[in-house]
């Protein structure tokens, strides 16, 4: 009685095609996955006529056939024919060489040069969009422009790269009418960012994960909105009311004495807080923040 083994003549026949639609495929410019996902029934085929073979030889031989179907042959060729598959998937989409500059790339820190940008008197208003997940500082100061620096990490395959990215714009500055518009780039990753502005304009910031706010002087309105965490540096002097509500009453802190009133429901109660110096002519309006600590000086 013999035994025959059906899979591994298909499994060898397998390699051998798959090895030559590769190298067809290299030589020729034509897609490795599509040539691969195209001709894989013929898998099916090879092992049904390796069936069917085995199946007449054994009706002409005298001698008793045994066929045994080889399944760790079978598994084998779709196991490599699936990772080849994705391998040559991932160079056509690119995504391979996405991997090799990441494994390749450094980090690379700089410090951004200063920038200004003068601010005439037609100004009335500036707005501020913070970088989503990042902090930023912005002071007041007896100014006509806006001052602005910080740091910046940049991952890049050599230092030449990533000095040609230090030269791209990371701030852009916009005027409109009589409003000035003030954005970061988002793809960057920027760090210690700080804004110094005039203080007699209106001001409003939006978005970013915390905000410092050191206002020694300010003869206008500011408003701060959908920051996370505010934390203010006020001077004793100033003119100024402070307002905002949060949802945490322990959530207002610093070394203020707070005027804090709750209102809402009794299940999700809200808390309003406020601080007054002097007449309170300016207004400070603080939207939409987890968190908000004021430190006088």
């Amino acid at each position: 009685m013999k035994t025959k083994r059906v899979g591994t003549l298909s499994m060898a026949i397998v390699l051998i095609g798959f090895g030559i639609l590769i190298f067809i495929a290299q030589i020729s410019q034509l897609s490795a996955v599509e040539l691969a996902i195209k001709f894989w029934p013929s898998i099916l085929i090879l092992l049904g006529g390796e069936i069917l073979w085995f199946s007449f030889k054994e009706k002409k031989e005298e001698e008793k056939v045994v066929i045994r179907y080889d399944i760790f042959s079978v598994f084998m060729v779709m196991i490599v024919l699936g990772i080849n598959i994705c391998i040559y998937s991932l160079i056509e989409t690119g995504a391979m060489n996405w991997i090799k500059t990441k494994i390749s790339s450094e980090t690379y820190n700089y410090e951004l040069p200063f920038e200004e940008y003068i601010v005439d008197d037609s100004i009335e208003k500036i707005v501020i969009n913070g970088q989503n997940y990042s902090s930023l500082t912005v002071r007041t100061d007896k100014i006509n422009k806006i001052i602005s620096s910080g740091a910046i990490n940049i991952t890049s395959n050599s230092e030449e790269s990533a000095k040609k990215i230090l030269d791209e714009d990371y701030i852009n500055i916009n005027k409109s009418d009589n409003i000035i518009y003030v954005s970061f780039k988002e793809n960057y990753n920027l760090k210690n960012l700080s804004i110094t502005i005039p203080d007699n304009k209106k001001v409003e910031v939006n978005g970013g994960n915390d905000l410092d706010l050191i206002l020694d002087n300010i003869s206008n309105n500011f408003i701060v909105d959908n920051i996370r965490r505010v934390k203010l540096r006020v001077n004793k002097e100033s003119d100024i009311k402070l307002e905002t509500i949060i949802n945490d009453e322990e959530n207002f802190k610093g070394n203020v004495k707070w005027n804090i009133v709750q209102f809402g429901n009794e299940e999700s109660p809200k808390y309003k807080g406020e601080l007054v110096y002097a007449n309170g002519s300016n207004i400070i309006n603080i939207l939409n923040s987890h968190e908000v600590e004021v430190n006088e000086i």
